[in-house]
């Protein structure tokens, strides 16, 4: 037993888990009025100013509103809130997978009393997410500490990946769809080219910016994580071959400190299509895990 399914089901680290959960909802919330103002509200001005060409200033004014705040006050703040959750989360990986806290790359360690905080305000509504208990699979109890440890990172990156790939997809459709139907009306109310630009694509402007921000920043957050799911598949093969379990950790090590990088950088997937993503992923991403100690057993010799 190498003591991961434990100490991950301990009451402190379930707390971390809470906390980092609750940083993301604020994170999240924040995001949806962004994606509100940027959106729907930037989608009726302009269908609005497509029938009503006179409010043309006061939409494309909007649009430069939403812009600016999006620059200097609503992605800062998100910002600040993932860098604190992905701190949380390094905190909770560091103990489970006993992993040196490196404060070169994470900084100092987070507050006990910001995790406390934060992670009462989650119990008013942990009922309604997925449980924060057995979050790394429960089979890999019965490896080496090393090798476990390295399942347990490339199951974090593969799952992550897969879901910001497929929201990747959600979101570019998405904004393809708003777009051509836009455009398919302004066509019927006789608009020339000028005119769409000036009074349509001016207050869609945000929206459409903040789509492809989307689909860009998520495609290249999952590209980040194949990159690292390969790097632990190479650790994981030195691993079975027998290279020295200092090396091994030391190299898992540095493999952390990219996970905890992306995850700083990575952009938010809402909560209603994290569970259903889950749901769909979850069972593939333990049998991932299964094979992956089945083959430890068998190189290793293990019962």
């Amino acid at each position: 037993m190498n003591g991961i399914t434990a100490t991950q089901n301990e009451e402190r680290q379930v707390q971390r888990l809470a906390a980092q959960r609750q940083l993301y909802a604020t994170a999240k919330t924040l995001f949806g009025w962004q994606v509100f103002l940027s959106g729907p509200v930037a989608v009726t001005l302009a269908l609005v100013v497509a029938g009503v060409p006179q409010v043309k200033a006061y939409a494309a004014l909007w649009g430069i509103i939403v812009s600016l705040s999006d620059v200097f006050w609503l992605t800062p703040w998100q910002r600040r809130l993932r860098n604190k959750a992905a701190r949380v989360q390094e905190l909770f990986d560091c103990d489970v997978l006993v992993l040196p806290w490196d404060e070169l790359r994470a900084g100092k360690r987070p507050e006990p009393e910001l995790v406390k905080e934060q992670s009462d305000k989650y119990k008013r509504w942990e009922a309604t997410m997925p449980p924060l208990s057995n979050w790394y699979g429960a089979e890999v109890a019965c490896l080496p500490l090393h090798i476990a440890r390295l399942a347990c990172q490339r199951s974090n990156c593969w799952w992550d990946a897969k879901q910001r790939r497929r929201y990747a997809t959600w979101v570019i459709s998405a904004v393809s769809l708003v777009f051509l139907t836009v455009l398919f009306l302004a066509m019927g109310n006789g608009l020339t080219v000028e005119s769409f630009v000036v009074k349509v694509a001016a207050p869609l402007a945000p929206a459409l910016l903040l789509g492809i921000r989307q689909f860009t920043e998520q495609m290249e957050a999952a590209s980040r994580l194949d990159t690292l799911k390969e790097h632990a598949e190479r650790l994981w093969n030195d691993a079975l071959c027998g290279n020295p379990e200092p090396e091994i950790s030391s190299r898992a090590r540095g493999l952390q400190n990219e996970i905890l990088e992306n995850r700083k950088r990575s952009p938010l997937v809402f909560d209603e299509i994290f569970k259903r993503l889950r749901r769909n992923y979850e069972s593939q991403m333990n049998h991932g895990i299964a094979e992956f100690v089945a083959e430890a057993k068998q190189k290793l010799g293990l019962q």
